[in-house]
């Protein structure tokens, strides 16, 4: 099967492509890094789910210390497993076409760590540990930074909602080409 056409029936591929932001072509390629990843052999059903640690493999994820919360975010059953159709939808929110909105819908649901539809100052202080390694801040500095984060960004005091996060995303111009990666 490889890197070929052959792998789709005409109507799949049309209707990956009608349900990402990817080409035919990036398709293709995303079967290829997948059956890389999952082993040609046994790649042939799109809906079997692999563990996470399979996907972990990818270069793009390899080292992002996210990449736990990626892959539980995007395994559509949320049993640490991802079907290649999970890994489509993956791809296709971390190509450059995904626009704005998705992309912060996706960042914000990586970021709640207790998964409870805000980001507080517990979700906060896990994302400082990861982005500046955990060891580097002190407590007292890790703590102004995430009150000083949830004061300028946190509009009620109920902590960052979904809203607040987007409108937050739209004054960052580098976040849509920061929250990609290609295949």
């Amino acid at each position: 099967m490889g890197n070929n056409k052959s792998s789709f029936l005409e109507e799949e591929l049309q209707e990956y492509e009608d349900l990402t932001f990817l080409t035919r072509k990036e398709i293709i390629t995303a079967w290829s890094r997948w059956e890389g990843l999952i082993g040609s052999n046994v790649a042939n059903n799109k809906a079997t789910r692999y563990p996470a640690e399979t996907i972990e493999e990818l270069p793009e994820l390899k080292h992002n210390p996210f990449r736990d919360r990626i892959l539980r975010v995007f395994s559509s059953q949320r049993d640490h497993k991802l079907s290649f159709e999970d890994f489509l939808d993956l791809v296709s929110v971390m190509s450059d076409k995904a626009p704005l909105q998705l992309k912060a819908y996706y960042a914000f649901h990586i970021f709640d760590y207790n998964e409870d539809r805000t980001l507080d100052g517990s979700d906060l202080s896990i994302v400082v540990d990861k982005l500046t390694g955990a060891e580097e801040l002190l407590q007292e500095q890790k703590k102004k930074l995430v009150d000083r984060l949830l004061e300028e960004t946190d509009l009620d005091g109920g902590g960052i909602s979904e809203e607040e996060f987007k409108h937050l995303l739209t004054k960052c111009p580098d976040f849509v080409h920061t929250f990609r990666f290609s295949i």
